[in-house]
């Protein structure tokens, strides 16, 4: 069983990820990603509505030096979303990181982000299925930049002609998605590894025998697929009833100062969330990983949004501490 966490670090100074990045790895996390974003968002339509004193550093800048201070875990982005950089700038970007940490680097993308960060830069927010279209492109052409001399591209979004990459350096390729209709084809065929997000188990399985079925169709070993699942960890002191729920991340919420209503968004829909006691805890997981065939957990304890240095690395200190042991012995 992986274990990783996704260090969202809103806030944060850059001396602080330093310190992160150094504990987690000594913690013995897996894998240390970082979110790519260009201001705090909350899935909102309206740029004005960014906070903008808030620093938000960008992956892509710092994660030459997280595998500079780093020397065992895998690091990357959760999730570069489409659009945000050419796929012939990207291709250059992540050649050099993937060197520079000597092939730990894993890009992590995706078919969207907040509509406020798109609208932010002048650009229209596509539809679901536009943005799939324009981040299939951008994959094929990373797929070609890393591997091959030459690339010719003409597409809806994107065109080359002729693009070389050098050095060129192949480095792992996780896509993130929540649902089965969307990016499973897509998955089977260029990822390495796999994000699954939402809440719902039997939603996660439905993801699963669908991309097991077009690894089937392209003739792809379905098992060489790496799949994770973001989560968010709330520790309590007893166990919580389903009806006590509410009530827990209300608390919670205040004392970390977040918004009550996109914390229970998180924690009722958007990763998968465990709240309750820390002995309870790998059990509970395992049921929600290993068992229905995930072996990477990735996780942000409370929220994965905006939370402190010190309340993030409290929750990744006491996680590892009670729970990764028993974890890292699970095996599918």
């Amino acid at each position: 069983m992986e274990i990783s966490t996704l260090l969202v670090g809103w806030g944060w100074s850059y001396d602080q990820l330093k310190a992160g990045w150094l504990e987690i790895e000594a913690l013995g996390y897996d894998a240390c990603y970082m979110g790519d974003d260009l201001f705090p968002h909350y899935f909102d339509d309206d740029p004005a509505n960014a906070q903008p004193e808030v620093e938000v550093y960008d992956p892509w800048t710092v994660l030459p030096l997280m595998a500079e201070l780093t020397q065992r875990m895998r690091i990357g982005s959760l999730v570069t979303p489409c659009g945000r950089r050419h796929p012939g700038l990207f291709a250059k970007m992540t050649s050099i990181v993937d060197i520079v940490s000597q092939g730990r680097l894993s890009v992590g993308m995706g078919a969207g982000n907040s509509p406020d960060q798109t609208k932010a830069m002048g650009e229209p927010y596509l539809k679901s299925s536009e943005r799939v279209t324009k981040l299939e492109e951008e994959i094929k052409i990373l797929d070609s930049l890393w591997s091959k001399t030459r690339t010719s591209f003409k597409g809806q979004y994107y065109t080359v002609q002729d693009l070389v990459n050098c050095p060129k350096h192949r480095p792992e390729l996780q896509i993130a998605f929540k649902s089965k209709k969307f990016l499973t084809r897509l998955a089977a065929e260029f990822a390495d590894r796999v994000n699954l997000l939402g809440n719902e188990d039997d939603k996660v399985v439905a993801v699963l025998d669908t991309l097991r079925q077009h690894c089937e169709d392209l003739n792809r070993n379905y098992d060489e697929i790496k799949k994770g699942r973001l989560s968010a960890i709330l520790f309590t002191d007893k166990e919580v009833r389903p009806e006590d729920l509410d009530s827990v991340l209300e608390e919670r919420a205040a004392q970390i100062d977040y918004d009550v209503d996109e914390l229970k968004s998180e924690h009722k829909d958007f990763v998968l969330s465990y709240v309750g006691p820390v002995a309870s805890c790998a059990k509970a997981l395992r049921k929600r990983t290993i068992d229905i065939g995930v072996s990477e957990i990735v996780i942000c304890p409370d929220t994965v949004g905006q939370n402190s240095y010190e309340r993030t690395m409290e929750g990744l200190r006491i996680f590892a501490k009670e729970v990764m042991p028993e974890m890292k012995e699970f095996q599918l």
